[in-house]
């Protein structure tokens, strides 16, 4: 029997995809309140959602408008309702295992400027969220790096990957969905160009994190030329996060040039930026907030608990689902108990 509750809460307004909640003592129990669709008369539109420690991920005991009134009903996200199943509440700890489950087939990915991805279905995922290509056909060179999705081209079947080159197109393979960022910032990054330039910009597959001062230092196998910077330590001097760029203090003008390699190259180590110990300047640590220690190895813990709110992937299953519908204000309120 618990004796204390600790008690969090906030809002938010939904952008239609999931939501995030970290809380730092994690739940044990979690209210939604959509007060858009409360206020509402909206049939199928949900209002409430309880989840419960012991309930399953993705579940939730829900309120929703059965016909156009404000009149409620009872149901659960798992049961459904109108003939769906909508999404609820999950648990998170960011410390587990990021690598989510085999989400959809891949059945081209393009050879566009900015490659894009077809497959069968995107359900789970939205734009800002990190995928691992797994064995595509045409496209080996893709295998075990993580993207980034952007937000053009994403469609029900169709996301890109926003900072890769442009490659040969490819056919059929698989991705996964990677769930959590490694643990530790700051964190090695996949490279997808380096520019040859007294102060060359390098672009990064996913968002970087990186501030200016922090010391790095480069993999570069053959396979993607530009073999005179491997090993080398260099100092971040600028950055540009719309196109999720840094800028170095190396020469590398008269360096060979950097491509990211063909399928045929397979198999081969990807071309990574790591960083390293001391830094040229101290600044105090704010959590979630990129700054310069001396100690700029990949030292600061940035874990978390929480809950997530599940979005659907149409219009009619955000409308039931407890993340709700682009605009929606939204409350919440988690509950963790513990015993003294």
């Amino acid at each position: 029997m618990a004796y204390k509750t600790c008690i969090h809460q906030g809002y938010f307004t939904s952008d239609g995809y999931d939501e995030i909640i970290p809380i730092r003592a994690g739940v044990d129990w979690v209210k939604v309140v959509n007060l858009t669709n409360i206020a509402g008369a909206t049939q199928w539109a949900g209002t409430e959602w309880y989840w419960q420690r012991g309930m399953t991920d993705r579940d939730a005991v829900l309120n929703y408008h059965g016909a156009a009134s404000q009149l409620t009903y009872t149901s659960t996200c798992a049961i459904g309702y109108n003939g769906a199943v909508y999404e609820g509440i999950t648990p998170l700890d960011s410390s587990e295992n990021p690598v989510g489950a085999l989400d959809a087939t891949v059945t081209a990915v393009s050879g566009a400027a900015i490659p894009v991805v077809t497959c069968t279905s995107t359900a789970d995922l939205k734009p800002g969220d990190i995928v691992r290509m797994i064995n595509v056909t045409g496209a080996q060179q893709l295998g075990g790096i993580d993207f980034v999705i952007g937000v053009a081209s994403f469609t029900a079947t169709t996301f890109n990957l926003e900072y890769m080159t442009q490659i040969v197109a490819g056919t059929g393979g698989y991705f996964r969905k990677i769930d959590y960022d490694p643990l530790f910032y700051p964190r090695k990054r996949f490279i997808t160009s380096i520019e040859q330039a007294v102060e060359p910009s390098i672009i990064f597959t996913v968002q970087h994190g990186y501030a200016v001062g922090q010391k790095v230092r480069f993999t570069i196998p053959a396979a993607y030329g530009m073999t005179e910077l491997d090993g080398l330590q260099a100092t971040i001097i600028d950055k540009d996060e719309a196109v999720n760029s840094i800028t170095i203090d190396i020469d590398t003008s008269g360096f060979s040039a950097f491509a990211f390699p063909l399928t045929a190259a397979v198999p081969f180590s990807p071309a990574i930026m790591t960083p390293v110990g001391q830094a040229v300047e101290t600044l105090p640590y704010v959590p979630g907030i990129p700054t310069v220690s001396p100690f700029e190895g990949a030292v600061y813990n940035t874990g978390y608990t929480g809950f997530k709110l599940g979005a659907g992937s149409s219009a009619a299953l955000r409308l039931g689902s407890a993340a709700g519908t682009a605009g929606d204000a939204i409350k919440w309120i988690a509950g963790k108990s513990f015993d003294l």
